[in-house]
């Protein structure tokens, strides 16, 4: 058969890809016990947030702080995304300046984001069916800018990705989504600065999903 991620063949049956390293037991229609449903992925977000709320909450404040500048708040929304993801696999803590440190992907993301970005304007274009379009793109798009920041891969992989991983596991992506921008955006509505709250939370969810499925590229 062919891996879905990759395209490389592998053996039937098999869990996990030989070439990509991708979860093979995410193949549409496919089941594993082993596999974490969205209920373990929100509590395990959950408590990681818990565990590392003081570090989490300043490091969200700061970024909330600077993610205003233009073009470079890019680097900063890389910085922020792999200082969640290092605390989420246990590599250490959330610090400010992690917010800093992750120019290396500057160049392949802002390109990732400006092609979105004018996908988006233009769908603005088409009335009511133009805006749920633009809602649709992000969500789908969301995983390679992930994949980006974390692995450093190029734009078209990440592109190829994202429609890979969503379609092998549709419901757990939509889940994480829907739930992690609930959550942020009620930090945002009921009190402004409850989002430096809830926007850690958020993200681990959506980075607990992408952390289940992600696959093994080499920066």
């Amino acid at each position: 058969m062919q891996c879905p991620f990759c395209k490389e063949d592998v053996n039937d049956g098999a869990i996990k890809c030989k070439h990509c390293g991708s979860d093979l037991t995410l193949l549409p229609g496919s089941r594993s016990e082993h596999s974490a449903d969205f209920g373990e992925m929100f509590n395990s977000a959950f408590t990681i947030w818990k565990e590392n709320l003081g570090d989490l909450v300043l490091l969200t404040l700061v970024f909330c702080l600077i993610c205003w500048i233009p073009i470079a708040n890019i680097g900063f929304i890389a910085g922020y995304t792999r200082s969640l993801l290092k605390v989420a696999r246990g590599e250490g803590k959330a610090r400010v300046g992690d917010l800093f440190n992750a120019w290396d992907c500057f160049a392949n993301l802002f390109v990732f984001v400006l092609i979105n970005l004018i996908f988006v304007i233009v769908l603005h274009f088409i009335p009511v069916l133009g805006t749920l379009a633009s809602l649709a793109l992000g969500f789908f798009m969301l995983p390679g800018g992930v994949l980006i920041i974390d692995k450093g891969c190029g734009i078209s992989d990440a592109i190829s990705w994202c429609f890979s991983t969503i379609q092998a596991d549709l419901v757990n992506w939509l889940l994480a989504y829907i739930v992690g921008n609930v959550i942020i955006c009620a930090g945002f509505i009921v009190f402004f600065i409850g989002i430096i709250l809830t926007a850690p939370l958020g993200q681990l969810i959506i980075l607990g999903q992408y952390e289940r499925v992600k696959p093994a590229i080499d920066k």
